[in-house]
């Protein structure tokens, strides 16, 4: 059931939008002004999943800043505090950040020892192996993590679940690493690329989710522009195609799978608040998720010029005013698997991350609800 809220207006002083203005591009990458989606004009062709059509669009490579990329056997202080849950991570960092190029020779995969020991290497098929009859929950970050944050990151968020209840005891938890350190040195110029790989990132996950074990139960934990990697994976795993955006070529799977189970949880997302409306780009979406819980800050300042940037679209972010009136009556059915919950009174302007937002006693649960697979029945969501 969406819950109806009170909407905050724009911040109304120029010294606080000149405020906001920087934290955004600090924390969540606004983009820089008088970005267009170019619609349906000169879009360059669909490509297939199983294409090594390399993208019209090439990013510079002057000023580059280079960073390691993952390796199968990682530094030692990679460590867990212990805990029954499996734990995996799925890194894309050495994929090629190119629209439908294929990502599986790149992917690297990687165990948390359940003693706690440092990570180790293993396959895709280990992971699936594992995840057949389990459910499994994907956390994805958003910008500006190199992977050893965002593995530290996943270890306390697993904590805080574990406490809360959140998992089943047979729960296999993954971390979705995709490179979203600082590579440029000018930061408008780097978030805009951010906001370029995150698309890539949600082709990269649902190639990856297409050879997930059949009826699979998934719950995604996406945070920023990790929800948006979380949206347009539930997208792409339809089948449906996702639209060119810019120099970004359109991209679809070569068979979406309807089999699986997807359940959702986005924090303050950087993606345009009717994107999930019939015909828009990730209309898809919602048909492949059971239950979306959308956490919003009216008072977030990232999220306030995100309409500013590049890749982004042209309207407000679904993770600061959420999915509007209008919005849910075109949903129509489909807004019944729709929760919302704005946390501003807790996190006030800040961009959150959830670490912060499983602290919250009216948050917490939901999100336990969600990741243990609890009953999420409109009634019971009332």
């Amino acid at each position: 059931m969406h819950k109806k809220e009170r909407r905050q207006g724009s911040v109304p002083t120029v010294v606080l939008v000149t405020i906001g203005l920087m934290t955004g591009w600090a924390l969540a990458g606004c983009r820089a002004p008088q970005a267009r989606d170019l619609g349906d004009r000169a879009l360059p062709p669909i490509v297939a999943a199983d294409s090594t059509q390399p993208s019209p669009f090439v990013s510079p490579t002057e000023n580059l800043i280079i960073v390691d990329s993952p390796r199968t056997d990682v530094d030692s202080d990679l460590v867990s505090g212990g805990s029954a849950i499996e734990t995996w991570v799925v890194h894309t960092r050495a994929c090629e950040q190119t629209m439908g190029v294929n990502p599986w020779p790149s992917i690297t995969v990687g165990k948390l020892d359940e003693n706690g020991g440092p990570l180790g290497g293993s396959t895709p098929e280990d992971l699936f192996t594992r995840m057949a009859g389990r459910p499994s929950v994907f956390l994805i970050h958003g910008n500006g993590y190199e992977y050893r944050a965002a593995i530290k990151e996943a270890i306390e968020v697993r904590a805080q679940l574990e406490a809360l209840g959140g998992f089943d005891p047979e729960t296999v938890f993954v971390v979705f690493d995709w490179p979203s350190e600082r590579v440029r040195p000018d930061l408008v110029v780097d978030l805009n690329e951010k906001a370029r790989r995150s698309q890539i990132a949600g082709y990269h996950l649902s190639r990856f989710l297409q050879a997930a074990p059949a009826g699979s139960r998934i719950c995604f934990m996406g945070q920023s522009d990790g929800g948006r990697i979380t949206l347009t994976t539930m997208h792409l795993l339809s089948g449906a195609a996702l639209p060119a955006f810019l120099r970004e070529p359109a991209a679809q799977l070569s068979s979406g799978r309807p089999d699986l189970r997807l359940r959702a949880v986005i924090l303050e997302a950087a993606a345009e608040h009717d994107w999930l409306n019939p015909g828009n780009r990730l209309h898809q979406a919602l048909p492949m998720c059971e239950a979306l819980l959308n956490l919003r800050n009216s008072g977030d300042y990232a999220l306030a010029f995100y309409s500013l940037g590049q890749y982004t679209g042209i309207g407000s972010a679904i993770g600061r005013v959420g999915i509007r009136p209008r919005d849910l009556k075109k949903l129509g059915p489909l807004a019944e698997r729709v929760e919302e919950i704005n946390h501003h009174s807790q996190s006030g302007l800040s961009h959150t991350l959830f670490p912060r937002v499983l602290e919250y006693p009216d948050v917490a649960p939901r999100i336990a609800s969600y990741t243990s697979w609890n009953d999420l029945t409109p009634v019971t969501r009332r």
